[in-house]
């Protein structure tokens, strides 16, 4: 079964908003935009828990999903008025909860993840002579990764790689041998596509570097960041 993507999830949820505000400034709905964002912003933590979910289908992920989906589900009952948050007391316990699973990540971590595909408050670096790359999803969260495209063996001549940063770094290098398509967007963050830059509140890049059609090797990248940074070099 093909793996759903947060990141078109995402895009539709933007759309609909996109085109109510239209209809609003046309008077053809009475919706205020400011309101319409400020109510329904918690469902982009839901689409990535369904996400997480979804895609990975393992213990971390199912964990992390939930959270997000828990969080989103909070966050929006209060915006609609369903649930009564003090607000005060939630940040006082969630800042320090953060802070303590940010400790327990650092004591429990001597060396980098090198097998998985997801860094919360850590890091992902596969960067060790003759990994196997193949098609994924990475996504890093409040994390790093890092992926040298030059150090692996491909399963496969053409790769597809979802690469997600939501307030975290993802960096991908790749040797001058592998023709490489890149498709970006980015959220209040930035996305560098081997120097074709992109950022501010919302901004997109496409770029294409080799010859598709000779190359023994493809590298096909979906950039995807809010409040992070995505960068693909050689």
């Amino acid at each position: 079964m093909q793996k759903i993507s947060g990141r078109y999830l995402a895009g539709i949820l933007i759309i609909v908003i996109g085109v109510i505000a239209l209809l609003d400034n046309f008077g053809l709905v009475e919706i205020s935009f400011t309101y319409l964002v400020s109510l329904l912003w918690p469902l982009l933590l839901g689409i990535a828990g369904i996400n997480f979910i979804v895609n990975r289908r393992d213990i971390p992920g199912i964990v992390t999903g939930s959270l997000l989906i828990a969080l989103g589900v909070m966050f929006l009952g209060r915006n609609a008025g369903f649930f009564d948050i003090n607000m005060q007391k939630f940040w006082q316990g969630f800042w320090p909860v953060i802070i303590i699973l940010i400790g327990v990540s650092l004591l429990s971590k001597n060396k980098s993840n090198s097998s998985g595909h997801l860094a919360i408050m850590g890091a992902v670096e596969k960067n060790n002579a003759g990994w196997e790359l193949e098609s994924a999803d990475y996504l890093a969260l409040m994390g790093g990764i890092e992926l040298d495209i030059r150090q692996a063996t491909f399963r496969e001549r053409e790769i597809n790689l979802g690469l997600s940063a939501i307030m975290g770094g993802i960096t991908v290098i790749v040797p001058e041998d592998v023709a490489v398509t890149c498709k970006g967007t980015a959220a209040m963050g930035g996305i560098d596509l081997l120097g074709r830059e992109s950022g501010g509140i919302v901004g997109s890049a496409t770029m294409q570097s080799g010859d598709l059609q000779s190359a023994d090797k493809i590298l096909n990248l979906n950039c995807f960041c809010i409040l992070g940074g995505i960068e693909i070099k050689r």
